[in-house]
């Protein structure tokens, strides 16, 4: 296969182009490819109409549509490959891409950061060397040229004991069909590569999944640590923003600013909007900021404390007890746990009538129950009559960000492993963020002076 690739930004940006739904000669179908078409639309598919050499398919039947419904054109000689591959692979649960019912095969889209180049126009920029494939896998590379070179691109490599292969290549037909997305265009020589993995010695379907994730993590890792190459598998459901935009009122009220807000908190606090689409880096932003004020609110409730045994009518500064009553208080203040000191910030700068107000919000009450959607955090109850709302919240608070930041091989984190991002429960943690948000906001109008 051959392509001719002049300048990438420019055609990006300036040739994608759709196919036009204007009449085209119909082509006569074979006996297979009607067949193929059969076996199709008996998976729950609709098919739309035919135009030209493409056939339009309508995703699946009511009851089992997705949202929203997705038409999808195949060219008629790709018939028999999608029939057939219905029946081998399905969606993969995490990332765009296709498995195969044994777990032990699996094609996933990439994604790259650019928002204004593809992914695959900067992987056609690479020349890979690798040595000829022994595996007997059928590859066919592309072939690029431009106007000072000429090259192949895409690999297949085989692991060194034989037990598995990984390939960059063009995107299979069925895993083109199952992933097209709606108003889906691109250029007419645009090639979509996907990431596949072949385990030539498939175990069981857990052990397979297992297998075929690490291998992808690790072929995604070496082109980034080695060839500064940054690719990402594609999750197949977007992250759930924390931060909602409100459409803005016909006329704002606005005043000279009255906050005042140190430059470390206001980075932080501005940062964590901009990591919308990161969940975990959001979260943790807004826990920075809780982080600040930490030794502030400490300090503050310390002081409360010793003027507290100070002005007790019984203390006496010639009695050794009532001295050691003030020096307990300074020593239990100076050795206060990270935790304990959230604690105390939760306790002294967030309402409690706002507080509850925010659990019962929409949406609030499923999310921080204990059938949420994170695991490995306290949940949160209302009725509780063993732990106040604010100690409830601020153990959540404090797991959740344990989560996010240890990766120790170390047993105490076995029960509750790092939540990861780009993870299921990472695109779940928008009411977290939001409630982290809270808490940061209540802290800042708290430490006004």
């Amino acid at each position: 296969m051959s392509k001719h690739d002049d300048d990438y930004e420019y055609e990006v940006l300036l040739a994608l182009e759709s196919d036009s739904d204007e009449e085209q000669e119909e082509i006569a179908l074979t006996d297979e490819q009607v067949a193929a078409i059969k076996a199709i639309t008996d998976l729950g598919f609709r098919q739309v109409g035919q135009f030209g050499d493409q056939i339009r398919f309508a995703d699946r039947r009511e009851g089992v549509a997705r949202v929203p419904r997705r038409e999808v054109d195949v060219e008629i000689n790709n018939l028999s490959a999608i029939s057939s591959g219905l029946a081998e692979y399905s969606d993969h649960e995490e990332f765009k891409g296709i498995v195969s019912r044994d777990g032990a095969t699996a094609e996933f889209l990439i994604g790259h950061t650019s928002v204004l180049v593809p992914a695959g126009r900067i992987f056609e920029r690479f020349h890979w060397e690798y040595p000829e494939p022994e595996c007997g896998h059928s590859f066919d590379p592309w072939f690029i040229k431009t106007p000072t070179r000429e090259y192949s691109t895409g690999f297949h490599l085989r692991s060194p004991n034989g037990d598995a292969c990984v390939e960059i290549s063009g995107i299979s037909p069925v895993a083109e069909f199952l992933n097209q997305e709606v108003g889906y265009f691109r250029a007419a020589d645009y090639t979509e590569y996907t990431l596949k993995v072949i385990l030539n010695a498939p175990r069981s379907p857990d052990a397979n999944a297992a297998m075929v994730q690490q291998i992808a993590n690790g072929l995604l890792f070496e082109m980034d640590a080695k060839h500064g190459l940054t690719l990402s598998l594609v999750l197949r459901k977007r992250p759930v923003r924390s931060l909602f935009l409100q459409a803005p009122k016909e006329q704002q009220s606005i005043n000279f600013p009255s906050t005042r807000v140190p430059r470390e908190v206001s980075a932080l606090f501005s940062f964590a909007a901009e990591a919308g689409e990161n969940p975990p880096f959001a979260f943790l932003s807004y826990y920075q900021v809780l982080e600040y004020y930490m030794p502030v609110v400490s300090r503050r409730d310390a002081l409360k404390r010793i003027r507290r045994e100070i002005r007790d009518f019984s203390f006496d500064v010639s009695s050794d007890t009532s001295v050691l009553r003030v020096l307990n208080t300074v020593e239990r203040a100076k050795g206060v746990s990270e935790e304990d000191a959230l604690k105390i910030l939760v306790r002294d700068c967030v309402r409690e009538d706002k507080l509850a107000e925010f659990f019962n919000s929409s949406g609030a009450v499923e999310h921080f129950s204990r059938k949420g959607p994170i695991q490995g955090v306290p949940a949160i109850n209302l009725k509780s009559t063993s732990e106040s709302v604010q100690v409830q919240t601020a153990k959540r608070v404090y797991a959740l960000r344990n989560r996010i930041v240890h990766a120790k091989d170390d047993p105490k984190y076995v029960e509750t492993p790092q939540l990861l991002p780009r993870s299921v429960e990472a695109n779940m943690l928008g009411p977290d963020v939001l409630l982290a948000r809270f808490l940061a906001l209540e802290t800042i109008i708290d430490t006004q002076d």
